[in-house]
């Protein structure tokens, strides 16, 4: 492990250190390493190269484009994982957790944006890198 030491206006410092007692971190250096983390994926995600873990979040109504996203997960072997929530009020949600090549990633996310039905879609992604 590297000591590093950083400068930043007294006004930041106090509202860094309200976010993560309120986030549960038990130190400064627990926040600032997961900071870290979260700029180098970010980072690496916007990269054209490299690999990365994802995890897709879909909503959609009941009667909805489930066989669709089924046969995403069978034509790319990219998706490790499906899991498949009911909601209330009829509505459905699908995960996918996804690894691989950035560019076969955000072709997945390309298609599941084209799937008829599919009300909203989140993802975030972690490098593979650790850390």
């Amino acid at each position: 492990m590297t000591i590093i030491s950083i400068s930043a206006p007294e006004e930041l410092l106090q509202r860094f250190d309200q976010v993560l007692a309120s986030k549960g971190f038990r130190s400064r250096s627990d926040a600032v390493r997961e900071a870290m983390r979260t700029f180098v994926d970010e980072a690496e995600w916007d990269s054209t190269e490299g690999e990365n873990q994802i995890v897709i979040t879909m909503i959609y109504d009941e009667l909805g484009p489930r066989g669709e996203l089924s046969v995403l997960q069978h034509r790319y072997e990219e998706i490790q994982m499906m899991l498949h929530l009911h909601l209330e009020k009829g509505q459905c949600m699908e995960v996918f957790i996804a690894r691989g090549p950035n560019t076969r990633l955000r072709e997945i996310l390309g298609k599941i944006r084209k799937v008829k039905g599919v009300r909203s879609i989140r993802f975030i992604s972690t490098s593979r890198a650790g850390g």
